[in-house]
């Protein structure tokens, strides 16, 4: 009996994708969008916020205080989910909950001032994060990456 070798790793993770997978446009953009989640994770891992949640701070002092449910639908994030992001931000100072005026079994997430304080930092590093995530494009690849991508979030028949 011959031993046989181990096969050589592949050189990137590219290459260990079968044809239909490296070649498949939805199947990139979602792999390319958990690249940068992960990323994005990691690089706001030191200030105690994740990515949803900077969302959530983002969405509340842009816009307007909205209800758990508002920011689940917008940011696709389930309701369970939520409550957890919420609750952390909350003990951590960045949101409060007020029972909605027009709904008693609502909540409007308001954020605070450390909660704005906290977005505005968060914002700096996924600054850094995008520059780092799009180093490989020039300049004009990434102004037309984020008009196709634009094109893509509106609605299908459009």
């Amino acid at each position: 009996m011959t031993e046989r070798s181990a096969p050589e790793p592949p050189r990137s993770q590219r290459d260990a994708l079968p044809p239909s997978m490296r070649d498949r446009t939805t199947f990139l953009l979602y792999r390319a969008g958990e690249l940068s989640h992960s990323m994005a994770n990691d690089m706001l891992a030191p200030i105690g916020l994740s990515a949803r949640q900077v969302g959530i701070l983002t969405l509340v002092i842009e816009l307007e205080p909205m209800t758990q449910k508002a920011l689940g639908d917008l940011l696709r994030i389930d309701r369970t989910t939520m409550v957890t992001l919420i609750d952390d931000l909350e003990r951590k100072g960045y949101v409060t909950r007020e029972r909605h005026p027009r709904d008693r079994r609502a909540f409007l997430i308001e954020p605070t001032d450390d909660g704005r304080a906290a977005k505005t930092g968060a914002i700096e590093i996924l600054d850094e994060q995008k520059r780092r995530f799009l180093a490989p494009l020039n300049p004009d690849q990434q102004a037309e990456l984020l008009a196709l991508l634009k094109l893509l979030q509106q609605p299908p028949g459009r």
